[in-house]
């Protein structure tokens, strides 16, 4: 379901830490950007930074700290893919010659934005608790506005996903008859199997019970209308199909292969596409905020979006659990597991 936090009445902050030595040995320019959450018992970044002193040699310092009043964690998402490019490894990143200055602006400057979007939170959460009215308001000259703003960062974000797209399957592709690994870059990882319920046949075949067990969710759908669709090119669709016929050079084997400056290349695109991303990204959900607020009880706004919301009743896996684990096994069954590739959104080396 669709939510939204609300203003979050604790200090929360984004500290920003890093290390000095105290018999003077260099230790590079790193610094650590992290969250401490809000609590009750006003835990800072402080006592944050008690908790890595332990087992480090080394004397952290609290460098500075920006507090926010909006979701932690976003903020925290959101600065690290911005900085990816110099990002080492979990939450340490290079600040190089310009200091951590920048780091600590780039921070305040995506925490405004998502302190602004917190009133349209709000709106929307009591949004969400109703079902629409399926009454659809006639455009308004703001909404134009919007929907026009909307679909040109949208433009935006299918040509750099594309990009992006692109330079994962060239580092998935580089060897093209087998799965490979790539030092520092890529790797593959098997997903272990998913158990799934079959919800559908349940309802269908024990329809008392289902009546008995399921509780009425409110479910929202929102589309916007006119919409931009995406086009792959040859090329990609070339990568797909070689793709298709790579195979493991032993069962469930994913050998290594040392990066070479081609493949360093082809990693610095994708990173800089996942950096580009974030701006675009983070406007998109302003924009589709505000259209969702204009939008209110109703169903949607003529010509520029849709924003249904109608109460459908769900079971859970584990409420049939409850009731009578022997019927639950029967609509249980387990997945095949799966092989995932992932490109390393930080690079554990220097980019020549």
């Amino acid at each position: 379901m669709e939510t939204y936090q609300e203003i979050n009445t604790n200090n929360s902050f984004i500290y920003f830490m890093t290390e000095r030595d105290l018999f003077g040995y260099p230790c590079g320019p790193y610094v650590k950007i992290g969250l401490v959450k809000g609590n009750n018992d006003g835990r800072s970044s402080f006592e944050r930074r008690k908790e890595h002193q332990t087992g480090n040699p080394r004397e952290i310092i609290v460098e500075a700290e920006v507090e926010t009043h909006a979701q932690v964690s976003t903020l925290e998402s959101l600065v690290h893919q911005r900085l990816a490019k110099y990002r080492i490894h979990g939450e340490w990143f290079n600040y190089g010659e310009d200091g951590i200055q920048p780091y600590i602006e780039l921070t305040k400057k995506i925490n405004e934005d998502l302190e602004g979007q917190i009133k349209d939170h709000l709106l929307i959460n009591q949004y969400l608790l109703i079902e629409d009215n399926g009454e659809e308001l006639k455009a308004s000259s703001e909404a134009k506005d919007i929907h026009h703003e909307l679909l040109e960062a949208k433009k935006e974000i299918i040509k750099i996903k594309n990009e992006k797209d692109l330079a994962k399957l060239k580092l998935r592709s580089f060897d093209k008859s087998f799965y490979r690994d790539i030092e520092g870059i890529c790797f593959y990882e098997k997903i272990k199997p998913q158990e799934k319920f079959d919800k559908v046949n349940f309802k269908k075949d024990h329809p008392d019970i289902f009546e008995e067990l399921s509780v009425e969710v409110i479910t929202p759908n929102f589309t916007i209308k006119k919409d931009l669709k995406n086009k792959k090119s040859e090329e990609v669709i070339k990568l797909e199909e070689l793709i298709e016929g790579q195979k493991f050079i032993k069962e469930d084997s994913f050998e290594l292969i040392n990066r070479n400056k081609d493949l360093i290349k082809i990693h610095a695109r994708w990173l800089d596409a996942h950096v580009e991303l974030q701006p675009f990204e983070l406007k998109k959900k302003l924009l589709e905020n505000k259209l969702k607020v204009l939008v209110g009880e109703n169903q949607g706004i003529k010509n520029i979006c849709s924003w249904k919301r109608k109460t459908k009743k769900q079971i859970t896996k584990n409420d049939l659990l409850k009731f009578d684990p022997e019927l639950a096994k029967k609509y249980i069954s387990i997945g095949e597991s799966q092989i995932r590739f992932k490109v390393n959104d930080y690079r554990p080396y220097h980019f020549k």
